[in-house]
């Protein structure tokens, strides 16, 4: 499942570009919890975050071309995609 992020400039936030669709992402809905796991199948590194609704984002995490990380929230918050950062 892979999906673009949503962000808005409003008050001096800011926008974050989508990640290109090479950064690979699977979300899934355990009994108690969402687990989004992210996979960088880029040649280049990139730095990216896993944006929720409903929940706070994940960190920036910077991945090289193979690596891996994944995050886990509650069942409420809804996957809203991936962003640069």
């Amino acid at each position: 499942m892979s999906g673009t992020a949503h962000a808005a400039s409003a008050g001096g936030v800011q926008v974050s570009a989508a990640a290109p669709t090479c950064v690979k992402v699977n979300v899934d809905k355990g009994t108690i919890s969402k687990t989004a796991y992210v996979t960088n199948k880029c040649s280049t590194t990139k730095r990216v975050k896993v944006v929720w609704s409903f929940a706070p984002d994940s960190d920036c995490n910077t991945l090289k071309p193979g690596q891996k990380f994944k995050t886990k929230r509650g069942l409420a918050p809804q996957f809203d995609g991936l962003a640069l950062c």
